[in-house]
């Protein structure tokens, strides 16, 4: 499995290059650089100990792993973040990471000496203490992993709540990124059971050339769909610079429950409501492209929390469905309009202001359950 390791090794190389030939890198950028240099590391490693296995080269390729995992959740935490800084309870994701180097540091170098055959042996059977070590550093990996799928979720619900459009801010890529790291996790972990416990004819060097294989998947998707696109953090403060004034803190994902305590009465969300549908049906603020919560709640003079809490009870939608599905209505007026014939589906679409035909096929559909042409044709048949 060495061309396995060996493409790994270029590929990563490659995207290091990439990165570093970038003019303005944030954060973000270095911490995919050093995924790479980590998942570059562990394959030679793997290489080498195949080879030649010495207590260094049993030392650093134990402890790789443990340091690419926390790196990657803070690359995600990174991309997730809107402002400009580093929360520092982030140090907690290296502390699994520190606690087994500082184990391996005292067992292989104070405690015990190792000749090569105890070494291998070692590499091979590990004791009860190093299943310990592995297994209980895997699996929280695996309740980390969790517990950022849902704070991705989150998210999604989020900007539901503040935009009209998603693409080029939605994290769909990081999802299932993450997916990919946890099934990689998921599969280390039983494949080193299986080896280490001899439930299957599958030796240690298979079991690495196994997860390697997973490793390498998992790190070359990051980096192709990390190059791809922008930060959260860079789109937000491309949002904000053409808004002309500072962003506001997220507002947290919508539930009933969550308005239960709110002052407003039925009556104030009425009047709301109805403001709403009139700045909505008479100066059709939809069709602005980029329409934003915080600018509507600014022309109807009400806190973004009170508009989202009227538009969510109301309507039952959050501001990015209830403002695309006006869009939709419009865009199905103009394709049965004889005047617009010579336009194309996508010229209506964008003077309907959806953002990219992607996104215009998908809310179209999910709302009609026709494409727009499937539409137009049924409708202009009968």
């Amino acid at each position: 499995m060495q061309w396995l390791n060996s493409t790994g090794v270029a590929i990563s190389a490659f995207f290091i290059l990439f990165i570093l030939s970038k003019r303005n890198r944030r954060r973000a950028d270095y911490l995919l650089i050093l995924i790479n240099i980590l998942m570059i590391s562990f394959l030679i490693l793997d290489l080498v100990a195949r080879t030649q296995l010495t207590v260094w080269v049993f030392f650093l390729q134990s402890i790789s792993p443990y340091l690419l995992f926390p790196v990657f959740l803070l690359y995600a935490l990174e991309i997730l973040q809107e402002k400009n800084r580093i929360n520092r309870y982030w140090i907690l994701l290296f502390a699994p990471a520190i606690i087994s180097i500082i184990f391996l540091i005292g067992e292989l170098f104070f405690l015990h000496t190792y000749d090569a055959v105890e070494l291998q042996q070692l590499y091979d059977h590990p004791p009860f203490s190093y299943h310990i070590l592995y297994k209980g550093n895997q699996l929280l990996f695996l309740a980390a992993l969790i517990w950022l799928i849902k704070k991705l979720r989150d998210f999604g619900r989020n900007i539901k709540e503040q935009f009209s459009f998603i693409d080029p801010i939605e994290l769909s890529w990081l999802t299932e990124t993450t997916w990919a790291y946890l099934g990689t996790t998921v599969v280390s972990f039983l494949i080193f059971i299986v080896s280490n416990f001899q439930l299957l004819p599958l030796d240690i060097q298979m079991a690495y050339s196994v997860v390697s294989g997973c490793i390498v998947l998992a790190a070359f998707y990051t980096s192709f769909q990390g190059i791809r696109h922008f930060t959260v953090a860079e789109y937000y403060g491309r949002l904000s610079l053409d808004a002309g004034r500072k962003l506001h803190e997220p507002i947290a994902s919508e539930s009933p429950t969550k308005y239960k305590t709110s002052s407003l009465s039925g009556a104030e969300q009425d009047s709301i409501f109805q403001s709403l549908l009139s700045l909505f049906e008479n100066q059709k603020v939809y069709l602005e492209p980029k329409l934003q919560l915080q600018e509507v709640a600014d022309r109807l003079n009400v806190t973004t929390h009170h508009l989202s809490q009227t538009i969510n009870s109301v309507s039952g939608k959050p501001f990015y469905d209830f403002v695309n599905s006006y869009r939709v209505k419009h865009l199905q007026n103009l394709l049965l309009d004889p005047t617009k014939r010579n336009l194309t589906i996508l010229a209506l679409g964008m003077d309907s202001g959806f953002n990219s035909k992607a996104s215009l096929n998908r809310i179209f559909k999910d709302e009609t359950g026709l494409s727009p042409k499937e539409y137009q044709q049924r409708n202009l048949r009968s």
